[in-house]
């Protein structure tokens, strides 16, 4: 009887000198948390926790007046895909600021987007020996830079999609299309279905192998003519090794005003929507109402667009584009 009434105490007094040890260790450790914390991870571990998501969905802003149009094309991009369960991230590509540039992308252009879900990754210009970018068409004078995400080789697989387009549903297809180099057909008033392709959407396995070759490729005049930007360079660079992705993946404006019996057709299933002939304008004076050629997709545009301004709260930061 007598050793249980040593015996008990001594327990008690165990039992609370463990209780104050547990509460004081975890207090120091917590004080050295970040620290610590990394400790408990293995070298495997760590590459799952601090790994890049497998694939990016990428645009390329050059100028200021675009930083509108890949705003939407992020939004619209969200609504309709989970990120996350694609395991895939918003990665924009901007020319580096230049302050002779009344067009330069600012910084204040660069929030919005990063706001708007883009990682903006800034480069500068991409020069070519022997190629003068003052020849090509001003209007694509800087889009040689795209084949910056050649170099990207963190990602398995890029998709590449042109600022003055819009989505309006699933891109995880794309994901498992074959080869290196994924691309639509390109349209004209003229022809419905090219051999060659626009560059406006692509899917391409980045590869420092194939940057490397590009480069000193855009001064070979077999593959780059002295007004032509990155969608001619890359058709005679992929020519007979580029898998072809269905009009829905680039369902061009030309289509509405010369071959309007195919966009009826194929409009429900459209899933990027690419305004190459007329780009939505902030101006009102210059929205294409009804009468305007293009004056359907346009109000469709100012509308989706008016819908992403309001869930940004920026009804009164930014135009309505359409």
């Amino acid at each position: 009887m007598a050793r249980v009434r040593i015996i008990a105490p001594a327990l008690l007094l165990l039992l609370v000198f463990c209780g104050l040890y547990t509460v004081f260790a975890v207090k120091d450790y917590g004080a050295n948390s970040v620290a610590k914390s990394k400790d408990l991870f293995s070298a495997e571990e760590k590459k799952v926790i601090e790994r890049k998501p497998r694939y990016a969905i990428t645009s390329s802003v050059q100028t200021g007046s675009f930083t509108a149009m890949a705003v939407m094309l992020g939004y619209s991009i969200q609504k309709h895909n989970d990120l996350k369960a694609m395991d895939a991230e918003l990665v924009l590509l901007v020319r580096a600021f230049d302050p002779a540039d009344a067009n330069a992308v600012t910084t204040e252009n660069i929030t919005r987007l990063e706001k708007a879900g883009w990682k903006v990754r800034v480069a500068k210009e991409l020069e070519f020996e022997g190629v003068d970018t003052d020849d090509i068409r001003p209007w694509h004078r800087h889009n040689l830079n795209k084949l910056h995400l050649w170099s990207w080789t963190e990602y398995e697989k890029i998709l590449f999609i042109d600022a003055d387009v819009v989505c309006k549903g699933s891109l995880a297809e794309l994901w498992d299309m074959p080869g290196d180099f994924a691309a639509a057909p390109d349209v004209w008033w003229n022809i419905l279905v090219d051999n060659r392709f626009n560059s406006g959407v692509i899917v391409f396995r980045p590869s420092m192998e194939t940057f490397h070759d590009m480069i000193p490729k855009v001064s070979d005049p077999n593959y780059h003519s002295p007004n032509d930007a990155d969608q001619a360079f890359l058709n005679a660079y992929y020519k007979f090794r580029y898998f072809g992705l269905p009009y829905k993946y680039n369902f061009n404006l030309v289509m509405y005003q010369f071959h309007r019996n195919v966009w009826d057709m194929l409009w429900d299933e459209a899933v990027l929507v690419h305004f190459t002939m007329r780009k939505p304008k902030p101006d009102p004076r210059d929205h294409c109402h009804k009468g305007c050629n293009e004056w359907e997709p346009l109000e469709w545009y100012g509308q989706y667009f008016r819908e992403m301004l309001a869930y940004y709260g920026w009804e009164k930061e930014l135009p309505v584009h359409a």
